[in-house]
Formats: C-alpha cells, structure tokens, sequence
C-alpha cells in the first residue's frame, strides 16, 4: 500500500499523493513528516480513516495468507498435525478477506468518488488483481481442506465456482486493461511492479484447474483443464510482456525505492504458477477418455513434456528470484534518508510471499515428478521460510496498523 506521504522528485520538489487527493484531511508533506516539524492534523473519524488507508492493496496479504495454507496442504514431507494447520491458515484468511471487502465496501459508501479511483489512480489501481488472486486460492484452499471433509456436493460448487472464476477473471482482467488504458497515465519505463497482478488473476485459473480437475468425472474434467491451460498461456505471455518493461526500467532507473523492493519477486510467480499449471494438468488428464480414448499415449507424452519444460522454464525463474533477493538485500545495505519517514499502513512486504509460493509450489512438483528426495527437502525448508516471513509480515502490518490507529498523531482515531 503506497505511503501517506509525499516523495521528492529528481528535482526536489514535493510529488503529489496519488492515493488521497479527494480525502477530508490534508497530509503533510514529505519534508514536513521528515522534519517532525509540521502542524499535527485533526484527529480522523473511523470513515476518514478508513478511506484513507484501505485499498485493493489490502488483499495482497489474503493472497499471500492462503498461498501459505496451500504450501501447507501441499507440503512434501508430512507430521500429524499438518492438516489441521492449514484448515487453521485457511478459516483465517477467509475471516481476513470478508473484512478487508467490508472496510472497501464501506470506503465506497463512505466517498463515492473513491470507488472510480481504486480502478483508475495509480498505483492502487494496479493492486485490483489481488481481490481476484484471493478467490483463486480460496477455491484451491476449499478443495485442499473442504472435500476431505465433505461430500460431493462441495466438488460440484467448486466446479461452478471455478466457471465463475475462469469469466470473471478473464473479462475483469480484458475491461480493466480498457480502464486503465484510457484513465490511467502510465509511463512504460517507469512501471510498477504490481502491473504483473493485472495479468496474474487470469493466469491463476490455470492453476486452480490444476488443483481441482482430479476430483471432477471425465467429461467434466476434460473442459476445466483446456480452460486452465488456456488461461495460463495467456497470462504467461501477458508477464513476459510486462517483464521487457519491468526489466528496461531496472536498467534505466536502477533499484526501485525500498517500498517497492518486494516487488521485484513478481515475475517469479509467473514462472512458478505456471509450471504448477503445466504439471498438475497434465497428471490430471482423463486417460481413456475423448482425446486421450483416441491418443492413448497422450496422457504419458504431456506429463513428460510438461515436467522438461518446466524444467527448462524453473532456471529462468531462479535468475529472475537472484535478482530480487541481491538487490532487495543490496538495497537493505544502504541507509536512505527517507527510511526515517512515518508512512501509513503498508502491505507491500507480503507482496513477495505470493510470487515465492509459486515457485515454492514449482520445486514440489518438480521433486514429486522426478522423484527426488533432494529437491523435495529442499522445497520443505523453502515452504517453512516462507510461513516464517509470512508470520513476521502479519506481525509489521499488525505493528502498523495499531500505530497508524492509536499512536501517530496525524492518524489517530477519534
């Protein structure tokens, strides 16, 4: 979520807040929150604030919260226990994304004018996708941890609910493309990470048809997978699209400023989620059944095909996480002076649990395909960092959010 402050430009000057421009309480500048030396403003109501400082960007840490439950439930080394982790992470991130849709809700009833500006004003336009990210792993968590543990009936609402999702996600994704096209002023060399969640809500109904095709009969099977691989080519070509821009930026500005720093895991995730897709729909292919009753061997060749060119695409993906994690720690290195700022309510940390939990995903599929004890270990310790930053992230957002609530004068509550 972008800071409640203003950046000095190349040049000095103080750039506008692209969030707040409507909102009833100016915001000190820059200079002036560095300082401390500013006029502290009026005490905010419960809607001021909440308009103030919930966006779509809130949900990247529903999409992160159930990315973790499904490294959990997918977790190649098992204990007794496990299981019931993952029901735990999963019931939370549901209670988490019924709350931030609320406080939206009520930020639109609150303004009316902010519901343009979360589709249009960047850069939390870009952060529309993470809703939509946090259905898909809804829907994987309910066949993760719900089938189990119901009966039939819920494989036949997760099917419609993927039919749903596989639309939505698609048509969202097409008209909001149209939106910001028109409405958005974008510069492409001056990108932001989050433009891969444009795209990234259709890739991710590949998959969750990974994820539930095995449990669906044959004739149901068949359409969800050609549905998913349809959806992940598209949005595998859309990241590499927005990886030319995304790398032309690095080479023409350098490292991102610190807030934007885990962004920079966002290409991985296209490269993890995809090889999730490649894999999991092929094993899930109904042998004997339509095309597979006529190519017998169709099954066999698509998994053998699936498993080498997910091979071939994970180095790319290990590339692209180096540079990440060098220049994120590079970055961390080097004191800025702007670092002392207070900024408001910030999500952006959990942005780079979701990329990770696809290519976390990735390596599982990998050791599960080639057999490898190696590489399976090696993606259980990846999937035990990965729920240890998580909980760390929900530790800062819950340290900003009683500050920005109850201690920063300028945001306090009244």
């Amino acid at each position: 979520m972008p800071p409640s402050i203003r950046r000095p430009s190349e040049n000095g000057a103080a750039q506008p807040n692209h969030y707040h421009h409507d909102g009833p309480t100016p915001l000190p500048t820059y200079e002036q929150q560095l300082n401390g030396n500013h006029e502290k403003s009026s005490n905010l109501t419960y809607p001021q604030w909440i308009e103030h400082h919930v966006d779509w960007s809130w949900f990247t840490c529903t999409q992160s919260t159930g990315g973790v439950a499904i490294l959990v439930s997918e977790c190649p080394k098992k204990f007794a226990g496990l299981q019931t982790i993952g029901t735990i992470i999963f019931i939370f991130n549901l209670v988490l994304w019924l709350t931030f849709t609320t406080l939206m809700i009520l930020r639109w009833v609150s303004n009316t004018t902010t519901f343009r500006r979360c589709f249009t004003v960047a850069p939390e336009c870009y952060f529309y996708g993470s809703f939509w990210l946090s259905v898909a792993t809804i829907i994987i968590c309910m066949q993760r941890f719900g089938v189990p543990n119901a009966g039939p009936w819920l494989v036949v609402a997760i099917r419609v609910c993927f039919w749903i999702y596989a639309a939505v996600s698609l048509l969202s994704s097409t008209v909001h493309f149209v939106v910001v096209f028109k409405h958005t002023p974008i510069k492409a060399i001056e990108m932001n990470p989050a433009w891969f969640i444009l795209v990234f809500q259709t890739m991710l109904t590949g998959t969750v048809a990974a994820a539930i095709a095995m449990d669906h009969p044959p004739h149901q099977r068949l359409p969800i997978i050609v549905a998913g691989i349809g959806h992940q080519g598209l949005g595998w070509l859309g990241s590499l699209l927005t990886l030319s821009w995304f790398l032309g930026h690095l080479m023409e500005k350098g490292w991102p400023a610190p807030s934007q720093g885990p962004g920079l895991f966002m290409p991985i995730g296209a490269v993890g989620f995809t090889i999730v897709a490649l894999i999991g729909n092929a094993k899930a292919a109904p042998e004997g059944y339509a095309y597979f009753a006529t190519h017998t061997t169709a099954k066999e060749i698509l998994l053998v095909v699936a498993t080498w060119a997910s091979i071939f695409m994970w180095v790319f993906g290990l590339w692209l996480f180096g540079l990440a994690l060098f220049v994120t720690l590079a970055d961390t290195a080097v004191p800025r002076e702007y670092r002392k700022s207070r900024e408001s309510v910030s999500f952006n940390n959990t942005a780079l649990i979701f990329p990770n939990v696809g290519f976390t995903l990735a390596m599982v599929y990998l050791g599960q395909e080639l057999e490898s004890n190696a590489i399976e270990r090696v993606s259980a310790i990846m999937i035990i960092v990965l729920v240890g930053f998580w909980l760390l992230d929900l530790g800062l957002m819950l340290k900003a959010i009683i500050q920005s609530l109850f201690f920063d004068s300028e945001k306090t509550l009244s």
